[in-house]
């Protein structure tokens, strides 16, 4: 809950004394970069490899330059360069060859290169990390003091850092540019986390504050919640029956299959009919896990399997089930038909209540498998709006599967947002419900349904 507090207000965690060194030291001497777009010069290839992969693990874009800026570095560089960032300057590279690929990828018109035309050739890069190794040609110290000139003179404006790998032959030239306060690192991993709590605090500025935020309500009827609220109280319960957790949604627009609680085996049989193809599961609060007890059968057609499946869900829960289980009865509740629907993807949606920070919410991958798998996000409910509905989705790897792969359709992301939305505003409006928590939640091509619902109140 602390780390989602710190991700809405802006504030930067350093999980290490380290870090928090490394932050101090890029945030007091380097401007915020506008957006995450970042070139890497090298002059060993390796190193430039381990850099884009540390920058691929922080989610740090490279740059694309330009056709311009290509063919300037392609007839200024030696033909073994590689001039797609990152940009390999190769290792007899002498410090002026740093200082033309510094200014060519930022687009610095100077005597020496061809004229650019910024108003054509719009710049891409908005910060770059400057990659020096110890080779038989070079001078770290000379190569310090020219980046320090050319960056102090024409990138005052460019968020620039550097990282001298090594010891002994290149400590005085990483030495140098800390003085010089120009970030220097020992390592390129150490530059890219640095880099990306730059690119964490240009977003949170990019945004309104949290004051500015504007929420929209749905319609609710939250007079209709309040009755079965104080209903569950009156009978002594916490734990919301299944029947009643789908009435809570309907009132907040979330979709949900018709359900209806049968008591006894006759009532089974009454209300199959009204349901059509139907699934039954035991209500009781002790049994979390129905599959694992027998209290679940599928497939029900008739009003006689209806009493015949009843019957045997009781007796599965009483025999397989915790000593203690209350069973209120059995709910029948409409079936979706897998058939019917493109495409299925199973989610889980959850919320619980922070003793300081109030409701958090949490989506991820859903079903039988959700609590081995573990792809899940969380976010505070306090002033949550679409976009941070679609952000906290799409840091799951069931975002993925979402979107669809290997030539699927994509599922209904806008639905699924909306139900977040819908579920923020329910767990802000009553205090009551401590937890809450949908698996699965079937998402199709078009719509979704939430299947299974469990909801705990307060005791008052």
């Amino acid at each position: 809950a602390y780390d989602l507090a710190f991700e809405k207000c802006g504030v930067i965690r350093a999980k290490s004394i380290q870090d928090l060194f490394d932050f101090a030291e890029v945030f007091l001497y380097q401007p915020i970069p506008k957006k995450n777009s970042f070139a890497i010069i090298t002059n060993a290839g390796g190193p430039g490899i381990v850099a884009t992969d540390a920058f691929a693990n922080e989610n740090l874009k490279l740059s694309e330059f330009s056709d311009r800026i290509l063919h300037t570095l392609r007839n200024n560089l030696p033909a073994e360069a590689a001039i797609f960032n990152p940009v390999d300057i190769v290792g007899d590279a002498p410090p002026e060859r740093y200082v033309f690929a510094l200014k060519t990828i930022f687009g610095i018109n100077d005597k020496d290169l061809e004229d650019f035309d910024n108003e054509e050739d719009e710049i891409t890069t908005h910060g770059a990390l400057v990659i020096l190794t110890p080779q038989a040609q070079t001078n770290p110290t000379h190569a310090a003091k020219m980046l320090y000139e050319t960056i102090s003179k024409y990138l005052s404006d460019k968020t620039v850092v550097c990282s001298f790998i090594g010891d002994i032959s290149i400590s005085e030239g990483r030495q140098f540019l800390k003085n010089n306060h120009i970030p220097c690192y020992q390592f390129p991993d150490r530059a890219a986390h640095s880099l990306k709590t730059m690119i964490k605090r240009s977003e949170y500025l990019d945004h309104p504050s949290i004051d500015a935020i504007n929420i929209k309500r749905c319609d609710a009827k939250t007079d209709r919640v309040k009755r079965i609220i104080k209903k569950a109280r009156n009978d002594n319960r916490t734990v919301l029956l299944s029947y009643e957790t789908v009435k809570i949604f309907e009132c907040y627009g979330i979709m949900a299959p018709n359900t209806k609680l049968a008591r006894t085996p006759r009532q089974a049989m009454e209300i199959q009919p009204k349901i059509g193809k139907a699934v039954m599961k035991v209500v009781s609060p002790q049994i979390i896990h129905k599959t694992d007890v027998g209290g679940i059968a599928l497939n029900i057609k008739t009003p006689e399997e209806a009493s015949r499946a009843y019957i045997q869900i009781v007796n599965n829960c009483k025999q397989f089930g915790p000593q203690n289980a209350r069973i209120y009865g059995v709910e029948i509740q409409e079936m979706i038909n897998y058939k019917e629907q493109v495409k299925v993807t199973e989610l889980i949606l959850g919320m619980s209540r922070d003793a300081q920070f109030g409701p958090m919410l949490m989506i991820g991958a859903g079903g039988i498998y959700a609590n081995f798998l573990k792809d899940v996000s969380f976010a505070l409910s306090y002033k949550f709006n679409e976009e941070e509905a679609k952000k906290m989705l799409q840091k799951t790897k069931t975002y993925i599967l979402l979107q669809g792969v290997r030539g699927e359709k994509p599922s209904d992301i806008n639905a699924i947002i909306d139900v977040l939305l819908r579920l923020s505003q329910l767990v802000n409006d009553f205090p009551e419900i401590v937890e809450l928590d949908i698996n699965p939640l079937l998402s199709f091509v078009k719509g979704y349904s939430a299947v299974d619902i469990k909801i705990t109140i307060s005791k008052e």
